[in-house]
C-alpha cells in the first residue's frame, strides 16, 4: 500500500499554522491587516491615475479637434472657388518696398494714365454658369450684351473695387486738381463725400480680413530728434503675381463704348 506522506494529508491552511506556532498569531493579523490595507492603498492610487490619466487624453482629445476645426476653416477659406484661381501665381518677395514712380507723385495726366492702366480691368464680363458655380443669386444682376446670348454679367474682383477706391480717396485729396476736369461729367456721385466714406470702409474691411502681420520698425531721425515715420520692415511675404491675375481680368474686360446693360425684369 502506498505510504502516504504526513504532510501530504495536511490541510493547505494548517501549513500556515506553523507561522503560529510560536503563539505570534495577534502580530500575524495585524500584519495581514496592514497588507490588505496597503493593496487597497495602491489599488484607489492606480484607480485615481488611470482616472487622471483619462480625463487627460480627452482634454488632449478636445483641445486637438478644436486645432483642427480651426486649420480646417482656414484651409477652407484658402481653398474657396474664385474664379482666377488657376490661373493664379506666386511669389516672395520683400514686404516692404520703397515707393517708386508713378505712385508717389503728384497728380498729372501721366499718374492717371498710370491708374487708368491699373484699373483697365476694373468690370468684367462674367458668364450665368460661372455664376452658378460659385453659388450666386442671379436675381436682378446687371447683364451686359454680348458673349452667350445676352447670359453675361458684371463682376468686379475684390482687389480692383480696393483700387478703385485707393484712386477715388488719391482724387479727392487733391480735388482741386480734379474739380475743374470733373465739372462737366454727368455723373459726379463717384466724388461724393459719401462715395469717399464708401471706399474708406471698404479698404478698412479688406485690411483687417486679410489681416498683415509683418513687423515694421521705424528709425531713429537725428535731424528731428523723433523717430522716423518712414516705416520698415524686413520681412519677406507671398504675393500674387500681379500680372498673372491682370492677365486674366483683361481677357474679360468690359470696355467702354464696346457693351451695353440689359434691362432686368424682377417678377
Amino acid at each position: 500500500m502506498e505510504k502516504i506522506s504526513e504532510t501530504y494529508q495536511r490541510p493547505l491552511l494548517d501549513q500556515c499554522s506553523e507561522v503560529y506556532d510560536d503563539g505570534s498569531y495577534e502580530n500575524h493579523q495585524q500584519y495581514h491587516q496592514r497588507s490588505l490595507s496597503g493593496m487597497v492603498k495602491n489599488a484607489l492610487q492606480i484607480v485615481a491615475f488611470l482616472l487622471l490619466l483619462y480625463i487627460s487624453i480627452l482634454l488632449t482629445i478636445e483641445g486637438s479637434s478644436k486645432w483642427t476645426k480651426a486649420v480646417n476653416d482656414k484651409e477652407a477659406v484658402n481653398e474657396q472657388l474664385t474664379l482666377p484661381q488657376k490661373a493664379l501665381k506666386f511669389e516672395q518677395r520683400p514686404e516692404w518696398l520703397r515707393i517708386q514712380p508713378p505712385w508717389n507723385q503728384p497728380p498729372s495726366d501721366e499718374v492717371d494714365s498710370a491708374w487708368d492702366e491699373l484699373l483697365f480691368s476694373l468690370n468684367i464680363r462674367i458668364s450665368s454658369e460661372e455664376l452658378s458655380l460659385l453659388n450666386e443669386n442671379k436675381t436682378n444682376l446687371v447683364r451686359v450684351t454680348g458673349g452667350d446670348h445676352g447670359k453675361n454679367y458684371v463682376g468686379v474682383i475684390g482687389v480692383y473695387h480696393h483700387i478703385h477706391c485707393l484712386n477715388n480717396i488719391r482724387r479727392m485729396l487733391s480735388w482741386d486738381y480734379y474739380e475743374p476736369k470733373f465739372a462737366h461729367q454727368k455723373h459726379t456721385e463717384g466724388f461724393s463725400k459719401e462715395h469717399a466714406h464708401h471706399c474708406l470702409d471698404t479698404i478698412r474691411q479688406a485690411l483687417m480680413c486679410h489681416a498683415n502681420t509683418a513687423l515694421y520698425t521705424s528709425e531713429w531721425d537725428s535731424r528731428t530728434h523723433m523717430p522716423s515715420r518712414d516705416l520698415r520692415s524686413g520681412a519677406v511675404t507671398t504675393c500674387v503675381q500681379w500680372d498673372s491675375l491682370d492677365t486674366w481680368a483683361r481677357q474679360r474686360a468690359l470696355v467702354p463704348g464696346h457693351y451695353k446693360y440689359i434691362a432686368t425684369t424682377v417678377d
